[in-house]
């Protein structure tokens, strides 16, 4: 009995003593980020911050001020808590950063380098690490901020998305988190990546509801190829046969589709369902490094444009090697442009080196940058057609009368 009472004592002083939810937050108290800008300042940073109007989000014609459902507040500072803090004497809520879902960069504040930013978005407790980066081009991260964007209410919404889709369906964009960045640009032997994105078309059409009243925007986001880093800075932009490459070595290829020329003229266009990519080095004679590629790729028939028989498995076979050829000059092109014009290893072979052979790595590491420009570098692509469609000879064929 006495047991049952000491416990229940014991209960009660407990509870007396914990508090309750000591941190709460009421949501009519903040200002709920959705997206960052980070642009260099002469007096330091210029932060952008495109912030959740939550009167205005119930509604789908305006709201009932009929004010767009986010707000983009500015401010400069040292830091960029300090830039935040000032954003406080314009914002009438406190910022709150747990709900970012994309982080832009200015491409000149991208070009001087993102550590120092990188220390503040890592440090914060706020911040989750599943937001996507990306890099305005050839402009600043505040203008990307400002554009009204159809189909997404939350124009950041809409960023997150497009990199989504983007990346799953064409393979010349990255989604590449916080996380997935940092870790390339800390790891031993690899150098980082992040997409591109800038403005097609006026900024001041783009910053008024009535742009995406039209049937076709006058100023829309577009996702522009990838930007090399070398450590944290960018160094230079890949149109999209490069971005492309370098995401197939990178094996973050889910879907996209090419083409090939025919003998005869005309093309066959194929879309690929599946890609996968191994790395390896190799140690040759002279205790050199060779690298390899490996990808193994599946794909289906989604156009022929030409007068070939498919029916026909030789006809098959010869189309595979023709891709496969495609594939083996074009990326074995793109990666010696890299590694030519930028000297910066965003494939991660460096990585591959360093775990196969770390006593061979510790020659290279501290110049691994002029090393890899003269690394050998073998493509090999095996690719297998799984499906030529619903009809089998092409639409434009000429049929032999009886």
């Amino acid at each position: 009995m006495w047991e049952r009472k000491v416990l229940t004592v014991l209960l009660i002083v407990n509870l007396a003593i914990t508090p309750g939810c000591w941190s709460k937050k009421e949501l009519n108290e903040l200002a709920v980020v959705m997206a960052l800008g980070i642009d260099t300042h002469e007096n330091g940073y210029a932060v952008s911050a495109q912030v959740l109007n939550s009167s205005e989000t119930g509604s789908k014609k305006g709201g009932s001020m009929g004010s767009l459902p986010v707000v983009t507040y500015k401010s400069v500072g040292k830091t960029i808590p300090d830039a935040l803090q000032r954003m406080l004497s314009m914002a009438p809520r406190m910022p709150y950063l747990s709900h970012v879902r994309v982080l832009v960069f200015g491409e000149d504040l991208a070009r001087l380098g993102v550590s120092d930013v990188l220390d503040y978005i890592s440090r914060n407790h706020q911040l989750r690490t599943d937001f996507f980066m990306l890099v305005a081009k050839n402009g600043k991260a505040s203008d990307i901020l400002e554009v009204v964007t159809p189909f997404e209410y939350v124009p950041a919404n809409s960023l997150y998305s497009s990199i989504l889709i983007s990346q799953k369906k064409w393979a010349a964009t990255g989604k590449v988190t916080l996380q997935q960045f940092v870790t390339e640009l800390k790891r031993s032997g690899s150098d980082p990546v992040l997409s591109g994105v800038q403005l097609n078309g006026s900024l001041a059409e783009a910053q008024s509801l009535e742009n995406v009243k039209q049937i076709s925007p006058s100023t829309l986001l577009q996702h522009t190829g990838l930007g090399v880093f070398k450590g944290d800075r960018l160094v230079g932009w890949l149109g999209e046969p490069p971005s492309k490459a370098v995401n197939y070595v990178l094996n973050r290829v889910d879907n996209t589709a090419g083409y090939i020329s025919c003998p005869d003229g005309g093309i066959v266009g194929f879309a690929v369902n599946r890609a996968d990519t191994s790395l390896d080095v190799t140690l040759n004679s002279k205790g050199i490094p060779e690298f390899s590629a490996e990808l193994e790729i599946e794909a289906d028939v989604n156009a022929v444009q030409c007068p070939i028989d498919i029916s026909q498995p030789a006809v098959i076979d010869e189309l595979e090697k023709d891709i496969e050829d495609k594939y083996n000059t074009n990326i074995s092109k793109h990666i010696g442009l890299v590694q030519q014009r930028y000297g910066s290893d965003v494939f991660g072979f460096g990585e591959v080196l360093h775990r196969k052979y770390p006593d061979v790595w510790k020659k290279y590491r501290d110049h691994w940058g002029e090393s890899f420009k003269t690394m050998n570098i073998r493509v090999d692509a095996d690719v297998a057609i799984r499906r030529i469609g619903s009809i089998i000879q092409p639409i434009n064929q000429k049929v032999d009368e009886p």
